[in-house]
C-alpha cells in the first residue's frame, strides 16, 4: 500500500505563480497585517476545504482566489477594480497542469473587510492527479 500524500503547498504555489501577471500582491492562505507599503489590490489564494481521496488516481478539493481592491472615497466598493481583477482570474480557467486540473469557477460575495478593502471570492473545483511528480 502506498503512502498517501497531500500536495497542498504545491497546488497553492502553482496558483500563486499562475496569477503573477494579475498583480504582484499575492498571498497564500493568509493576508499580511497592514504594514509597510500600501497596496491598491491583492489576491488571497487558499484551499479552504478538505482534500478527499475518492479514487485510486486522484484527490478532490476546492480552491479559492479572493480578489481585494482598496475602497474608493467614503468606504465605497471599488466595483471597477474588483471586476477587472475578477475577470483576470476567471480568464485563467480551466487551469491544467501536470499536478492538477482546476475548473468551474463560481463567484461568491466577499464584502468589506473593515480595513479599507472590499473583496470578491472566486471558488473552483480542483482535481489533483496522484501520479504527479514533485
Amino acid at each position: 500500500m502506498s503512502k498517501t500524500l497531500y500536495p497542498r503547498m504545491e497546488v497553492l504555489q502553482s496558483l500563486y505563480e499562475l496569477t503573477a501577471d494579475i498583480t504582484p500582491n499575492r498571498f497564500i492562505t493568509t493576508r499580511p497585517n497592514a504594514v509597510g507599503e500600501q497596496m491598491d489590490e491583492f489576491l488571497l489564494i487558499r484551499l479552504p476545504q478538505r482534500i478527499t481521496e475518492p479514487g485510486d488516481t486522484y484527490q478532490l478539493t476546492t480552491g479559492q482566489i479572493t480578489v481585494f481592491a482598496r475602497d474608493v472615497q467614503g468606504g465605497l466598493e471599488n466595483s471597477l477594480a474588483l471586476e477587472q481583477l475578477q475577470n483576470s482570474v476567471c480568464s485563467l480557467f480551466p487551469i491544467r497542469s501536470a499536478l492538477f486540473l482546476a475548473t468551474r469557477p463560481i463567484l461568491l460575495p466577499g464584502g468589506s473587510d473593515g480595513a479599507g478593502f472590499h473583496s470578491l471570492i472566486i471558488q473552483f473545483n480542483i482535481r489533483i492527479h496522484k501520479d504527479f511528480d514533485i
